[in-house]
């Protein structure tokens, strides 16, 4: 509809129209037309909490994007195969029901202490250093990477905290069957052995020629094969933040007023490359520190007394803020190059701290700081600008005016490619001209492209880094049957492939027959010359490197001595089925206690969800079919 209005906004029609309008909402008003409330989004109500679409769309947009890097899914993955996927429906269930466990722990007024919380987050070992102790560094620089404040780290554990206790509470008790998981370790752990001969497809070399019309009709038959994809002719238009930024020069009065104004930014603390002793004991503390006022080195001491396998822990060059510690940093920003602490009491243990270097305190100067100052500042005034530049885009595109002039005038990048619908994609010149340039262009480019009517220019879409495109589609060449005369040599390959698989499938069929009627495969395959390999005590879903898995499932179906086939890479695989070994739930305690746990965390995530479904008695929940139907 978009698309249409512009073509046509430049008529004469069309501004009369838009007069008219104009005129309407001065006479009756804007406010009638469009209220003085905001607009609700409000997908789900869970008790007094509403879910709106903003939460669900990006909770959906995050679920595509991690799809996306699966390769079972791919980089095309779209909102509109996740919607059929359920992946819209989980992800309100989700929103819907971390709102009734948040509701119930408000109601029931949960809460952990600030020592649960410091145990869990001293005890995680992503924050230990190399000696197994937590390592504040460490610790701030991973909530530095995560955008996230020690407050939020702390909010964000102690809510896990909460909620597993609830869980803890609704799973009270359970405990999975005995009879249940030896049932299941039985079913797991049972292993097979079988003999495989393969088939190879090019062992079948009897497959004649084709006459030019069993071509004819091959190509007839398997027409999809040899259709070429379409391909549009795009031109696209694009501006990112960063393009913008480059284009953006900031005065030397912003930039001293920006540097004045974040003074303490450009200051470096005064800094200590430290190495730490640590142990448990004031005794052997105090040995320690007897070794050393001995002369003994300190990387001796950490191994031979303070038993320290790996010698003392490096702590980096660290500030006194950094440290964390307050008694550890007024010990070691005492001392000089080289010097060594006395032992210091923590809730860590003793600690013996050793300066083996000093970066004096700094103050980055404004010519240093100038060009770091610039790229901040003008990216953030692009990022201010950027959506202004949209407007004016879309503005310039809807009263008619022609891509190339729009893009021109804005000064975006113009990229003109022929692409086909995976993206494949070779850049074309002025004159449409293939270009010896092969592109990638951005899947989200391509779906917008394939979303476009031949001559018509897409609205202007916003990308997840802030920027934008349009895309205008110059012409549209269909996907069509390449004609035989074309594929001619293609066509050949792929009935002599046919062929070879078909005269190598009834081969094999003819072997399976032959072992289900009572001949071992090693006899059948004697007669025929091949190859019979005995594979090792199989384990069900694993497939040796040479065995295919359609096969190794198959043979976990199988009767003892029963034959059956499967392809290969290369050929056919006939297996006969020659032992099956049972397994003793007795004799591996380890891997029944480990399939008992996880039987019994099911049970217990199975038993959560009733619960929480039952929290609708407390805290009811209404879905906008409606208006989720709109959204997606």
């Amino acid at each position: 509809m978009l698309q249409a209005i512009r073509s046509r906004a430049g008529s004469l029609v069309a501004k009369i129209l838009f007069a008219m309008l104009i005129v309407a909402f001065g006479f009756w008003g804007i406010g009638s037309w469009l209220g003085d409330r905001s607009v609700d989004t409000t997908i789900a109500t869970v008790g007094n909490t509403k879910i709106r679409s903003e939460q669900l769309s990006a909770a959906v947009r995050t679920q595509v994007q991690n799809l996306r890097q699966n390769p079972n899914y791919g980089s095309n993955f779209d909102i509109e195969q996740a919607k059929q996927l359920g992946v819209v429906d989980d992800q309100l269930d989700q929103l819907i029901d971390d709102s009734l466990v948040t509701q119930e722990i408000d109601r029931l007024k949960l809460a952990v202490s600030d020592d649960a919380v410091n145990a869990i987050i001293f005890a995680d070992p992503i924050f230990h250093d190399a000696a197994g102790q937590f390592d504040r560094q460490r610790y701030q620089q991973l909530l530095s990477n995560n955008r996230m404040t020690d407050a939020q780290y702390y909010a964000s554990v102690r809510n896990q905290l909460v909620r597993g206790a609830l869980s803890d509470v609704a799973g009270a008790g359970v405990k999975a069957p005995k009879p249940l998981v030896d049932a299941f370790y039985r079913l797991l752990a049972e292993k097979r052995v079988a003999d495989t001969a393969t088939i190879p497809f090019a062992s079948a070399t009897d497959i004649g020629e084709p006459a030019e019309t069993d071509l004819a009709e091959f190509h007839d038959q398997h027409a999809e094969q040899f259709r070429s994809p379409e391909v549009r002719a795009v031109e696209v238009a694009s501006l990112s933040v960063d393009d913008l930024a480059k284009a953006i020069t900031i005065s030397d009065d912003e930039l001293k007023d920006e540097y004045q104004r974040h003074a303490d930014e450009f200051k470096t603390p005064d800094r200590r490359h430290l190495e730490q002793i640590l142990v448990q004991d004031e005794a052997t503390a105090h040995q320690a520190e007897a070794a050393l006022k001995g002369g003994q080195a300190f990387a001796a001491v950490a191994k031979d007394v303070a038993k320290m396998a790996n010698g003392p822990v490096d702590l980096g060059l660290v500030s006194a803020e950094e440290l964390g510690e307050p008694k550890l940093a007024e010990a070691a920003f005492k001392l000089d190059k080289d010097g060594v602490s006395e032992s210091i009491k923590t809730e860590f243990g003793w600690h013996i701290l050793r300066v083996t270097d000093v970066q004096p305190a700094k103050t980055e100067s404004f010519e240093e700081a100038k060009p770091k100052l610039q790229a901040e500042l003008a990216h953030d005034a692009a990022d201010s600008q950027i959506g202004k530049l949209i407007n004016k885009v879309d503005d310039a595109l809807a009263r008619g005016d022609d891509l190339d002039k729009v893009a021109s005038d804005m000064q975006l990048k113009v990229v003109k490619a022929e692409a086909d619908q995976a993206g494949h994609a070779n850049a074309i010149g002025d004159d449409g001209a293939p270009l010896r340039l092969t592109l990638q262009l951005d899947p989200d480019v391509v779906r917008t492209a394939f979303n476009t009517e031949a001559g018509q220019v897409s609205n202007v879409t916003e990308t997840q880094d802030g920027g934008f495109y349009v895309v205008r589609v110059n012409k549209v060449t269909p996907s069509v049957v390449r004609p035989l005369a074309d594929v001619h040599d293609q066509v050949l390959a792929a009935w002599q492939r046919e062929q070879r698989i078909q005269h190598v499938t009834k081969t094999a069929k003819e072997i399976v027959d032959a072992i289900n009627a009572g001949k071992p495969l090693k006899q059948v395959a004697a007669e025929r010359k091949l190859t019979v390999t005995t594979t090792p005590q199989l384990e069900r879903g694993v497939a040796p490197g040479n065995l295919p898995p359609q096969v190794v499932g198959a043979l976990f179906r199988a009767k003892l001595h029963q034959a059956l086939q499967g392809p290969s890479s290369d050929g056919i695989t006939v297996a006969e089925l020659t032992e099956v070994i049972p397994a003793d739930p007795g004799a591996d305690k380890l891997k029944v206690d480990s399939i008992g746990a996880q039987i019994q965390q099911q049970i217990q995530r199975d038993l959560f969800a009733e619960y929480a479904g039952a929290l609708r008695r407390y805290f009811p929940v209404e879905i906008d079919q409606s208006r989720l139907e709109k959204v997606f």
